[in-house]
């Protein structure tokens, strides 16, 4: 497959709308040029979230008390693994795993831990999937050995949260409560309430948080990041991939199992790019440090020409975050790793991820 030039091309990012005093009245000749302060960009910024957010539905009204609960605690070598629990909607409440390294004497940071899409959930990233791709995707275990406090939660439809009589990931009674909202929403409503839980435990440094995530908890990860100032650094494997360059973009707004963004199907029906796509999540992270971590043989893209086409596209996303992250003094905070090792968080590239948290948070 040939990628048009148009939409391997992200340098779009820079774009902004300008012309005289008059411009925001809509009455005179206006143009698109590139942004180069870094207030122009704030201001582009908060246009694209404020875009994004209109892709989640409408939120309902689930604001309640946290009303954390401790329900029981183990030793672990190394560390202690205890199992809480808190409210996310009135009516809602989930279990989580906190691990906490053994013997520390002050405060340190929080990672939130994402799992992919697994009916294992929560269970994977605390290395309970005995697999071997389960172990590579124990980051909850493996970070809390390096001393970080880590929490993992099922996401809503996977593990203790799988609805009854459904496989995992079905999120159709999630609509039937909730019509007008929509599940990567609720993912990122969840995230909000995990974070509340980090700021009620002792150990955790709260000026300190991350977020970590492989596959779909990589993509939550990118919303996050750009959507949760709370949020210091974060790491995303074989997250979100452009939708501009998505082989079938209705995998963002499926009409069954998981229905991740229901309003997004208009534009996959016309052929419309998304309004916001991933170089532009990627920018609104900065100046906060984040790891994109991308397999370039993934999403379908198979074959040497395919893959280099691909390549050459990611080079142009990621050097055109990198000119955002510049405006703010902080390029280096911005790293993206490409591999052509598949759907996978392998050895090698987990290496650079906890790297990085150790560098940043």
């Amino acid at each position: 497959m040939k990628i048009p030039a148009e939409k391997a091309c992200f340098d779009d990012l820079l774009d902004i709308r300008t012309g005289n005093e008059n411009l925001r009245n809509g009455s005179i000749p206006s143009w698109i040029e590139k942004l180069s302060t870094r207030e122009e960009w704030e201001e582009k910024k908060s246009a694209l979230q404020e875009i994004f957010l209109q892709g989640f539905g409408r939120t309902p009204a689930v604001a309640c008390d946290l009303d954390p609960k401790y329900i029981d605690e183990v030793e672990c070598e190394g560390y202690i693994k205890r199992k809480v629990s808190y409210a996310v909607e009135p009516d809602e409440r989930l279990t989580a795993y906190l691990l906490i390294p053994k013997g520390i004497t002050k405060k340190v940071p929080g990672i939130l831990c994402i799992h992919p899409t697994t009916p294992f959930g929560k269970e994977q990233t605390i290395g309970n999937d005995p697999s071997a791709k389960g172990q590579d995707r124990a980051y909850a275990l493996h970070l809390v050995r390096r001393g970080y406090v880590t929490l993992a939660w099922d996401l809503m439809s996977a593990g203790e949260r799988t609805f009854e009589g459904l496989q995992s990931f079905d999120t159709a009674p999630f609509y039937r409560k909730h019509p007008e909202w929509s599940a990567v929403g609720k993912d990122f409503w969840d995230l909000q309430r995990a974070i509340d839980f980090l700021e009620t435990v002792d150990e955790v440094d709260t000026s300190r948080i991350g977020s970590i995530g492989h596959s779909q908890g990589g993509g939550i990860t990118i919303h996050a990041m750009a959507l949760e100032e709370r949020i210091k650094v974060g790491v995303s494997s074989c997250g979100s991939w452009p939708s501009r360059l998505s082989k079938n973009p209705f995998n963002n707004a499926r009409k069954s199992w998981w229905v991740g963004r229901p309003l997004l199907r208009p534009y996959c029906l016309t052929g419309k790019d998304f309004p916001v796509d991933i170089h532009e999540l990627l920018g609104i992270a900065a100046p906060r440090a984040i790891l994109f971590l991308t397999a370039l043989n993934d999403c379908g893209y198979e074959g040497e020409e395919e893959i280099a086409a691909v390549g050459k596209a990611f080079q142009n996303l990621a050097e055109n975050v990198e000119k955002v992250f510049s405006l703010y003094g902080a390029k280096e905070k911005f790293t993206a790793l490409f591999h052509t090792k598949g759907h996978s968080f392998l050895q090698e590239e987990r290496k650079v991820a906890y790297s990085f948290f150790d560098r940043y948070l």
